[in-house]
């Protein structure tokens, strides 16, 4: 609260020609107790001249007590030196009627108090009066904060059972089937749709080459665990064949493959005998693809499928150190890169090895030539040409989406790679999840791949940590990383649907945990 003092009348009594009594304990008090302002004919926007003029009257000690007082500026009305926007109280021997008027007229009359030193003890009562007003405040400031406290409490308690009550089912697939089960309902409704549908569900404020990554990846990662399902509840295979069928539609449309388009200039499906990179899409739509054959003996995608590896093999063998940029004149984004690896991997698997060289080789590459020297892991981004590493290193986002597609090429590498991240990005406390950077600390900020980043957690990448964990059986982690999900998702559910409360920001990210808690092993 802001107190304005004013000196002839109030500190200074005219009578005796001396401070006036009461006047030392009251500038103790104030000066202690409230911002203090000036506001006296000795003072003009300058504190100095009445410094000067008290100094004549008040002991050195005080009037260094005195010059935390503050100035104030005013030239007709003393009320023009008042900042209205804040409570205060003004103690004046004489204003004048005019000041007196502002008082009334904005409903402040009660903030002045009129001093008259001829009244008996007259400081010693405005002193006692002031500290009333001061515990009031404390009260008032205690009651609130109890109540903050109180509130904060209570929200704790609710999230606490609420924690509870929605991680209960967290352990296996058979504890988590229901659960399971109903985020895949809720994605379906959101992502199977029409391609302009899914789009508009991505933010706008991320811009159309984001929400067309968004939209694929919410996509691409709905089909992957939607295989994953099928392989944990067999049951689900021939449902889950159908939603996968419908994906890839989605994912073939000039809607969805319009970001690609407008990096590239020039339609990534219709220039397949062409050079340009296309990596981003391409990989992702021959991954859902090989999903689709994973789990059915369709050939309908086969020609297609065959065309989209052959591209991809052939780029990335006319390409520098075996890999593609995602967009012309950027870095290497190496979890992009990976899942052309995936798909050409998966084609090996299921066409009797051709492609396997390709794999084998860029794998040779990666391990010899790209990892961080630090962290052991693998560059999260890669120059397009050259060998320079200089800034570069690994990112907690990439790094755990890596160690995930990894599995789907060298089981053995992959586990090396997911003891490295946790060595290097696993954060206990105060939440369990990867770190963004395992070389430096971040309490708060924000990357356009992790996302917000808070006490050094990367939202992005602790999603993506969850495959390698599931995949490798690593339970611990894998629980943990779900119940943090939980304490930033919290979950919502109706009739059969569930879903995350932040799916309605970011579907992707749901798509992302359904697609990373259900890896397992492909056939």
């Amino acid at each position: 609260m802001d107190l304005y003092l004013d000196i002839d009348g109030v500190l200074l009594d005219y009578n005796t020609d001396t401070y006036a009594k009461g006047a030392i304990e009251l500038i103790e008090y104030v000066t202690c107790e409230f911002d203090c302002y000036w506001l006296t004919t000795h003072c003009k926007g300058d504190s100095a001249p009445a410094i000067e003029y008290l100094t004549g009257y008040f002991p050195p000690e005080i009037i260094e007590k005195l010059k935390k007082v503050k100035p104030t500026y005013w030239e007709d009305l003393k009320t023009d030196g008042i900042d209205f926007d804040r409570n205060f109280i003004w103690l004046d021997d004489y204003p004048f009627n005019a000041e007196l008027s502002v008082l009334e007229n904005l409903g402040v009359s009660d903030s002045i108090y009129r001093v008259n030193l001829a009244n008996e003890n007259e400081l010693e009562n405005i002193l006692a009066h002031l500290k009333e007003i001061k515990a009031k405040i404390r009260k008032r400031r205690m009651t609130f904060l109890y109540t903050l406290l109180s509130l904060i409490l209570a929200i704790i308690i609710g999230k606490t059972i609420w924690m509870c009550i929605a991680t209960s089912s967290i352990g296996n697939f058979e504890t988590e089937k229901d659960d399971i089960l109903k985020r895949r309902n809720y994605l379906l409704e959101k992502v199977i749709t029409e391609p302009s549908e899914l789009l508009a569900t991505m933010p706008e404020a991320v811009g159309p080459q984001f929400q067309g990554e968004w939209a694929l990846y919410s996509a691409s990662m709905l089909s992957a665990a939607l295989t994953n399902i099928a392989h944990i509840y067999p049951e689900t295979r021939s449902e889950s064949l159908q939603h996968i069928d419908s994906l890839i539609k989605i994912v073939m449309s000039p809607e969805i493959r319009q970001y690609d388009t407008d990096r590239w200039s020039e339609d990534p499906l219709e220039t397949l005998d062409g050079d340009a990179s296309h990596i981003s899409y391409l990989s992702h739509l021959a991954w859902m693809i090989s999903g689709y054959r994973q789990i059915g003996s369709d050939s309908k995608y086969d020609k297609l499928y065959s065309q989209l590896c052959e591209t991809m093999n052939r780029r990335i063998l006319q390409s520098p150190n075996l890999n593609l940029e995602t967009y012309p004149g950027e870095y290497i984004y190496v979890p992009d890169m990976l899942v052309a690896i995936v798909a050409l991997a998966n084609y090996s698997k299921q066409n009797n090895g051709k492609y396997w060289h390709t794999v084998h080789s860029w794998l040779q590459e990666m391990q010899t030539n790209w990892i961080d020297e630090k962290s052991g892991m693998i560059m999260s981004m890669m120059p397009y040409e050259g060998t320079c590493k200089s800034g570069l290193s690994a990112k907690g986002s990439y790094s755990a989406l890596s160690c995930y597609y990894l599995t789907f090429v060298d089981e053995t590498f992959a586990k090396d790679q997911y003891a490295r991240l946790k060595e290097n990005f696993y954060q206990k406390r105060p939440i369990a999840g990867f770190k963004e950077y395992y070389d430096r600390k971040c309490r708060l900020g924000f990357d356009i791949d992790a996302g917000p980043i808070i006490f050094n957690l990367s939202p992005t990448g602790t999603a993506f940590g969850l495959g390698a964990a599931t995949y490798f059986e690593d339970y611990k982690i894998r629980n943990g990383f779900l119940k943090t999900a939980e304490l930033a998702g919290f979950t919502v559910s109706r009739n059969e649907e569930r879903h995350y409360l932040l799916a309605n920001i970011a579907l992707v990210g749901e798509a992302i945990t359904l697609a990373m808690r259900t890896a397992v092993e492909w056939e």
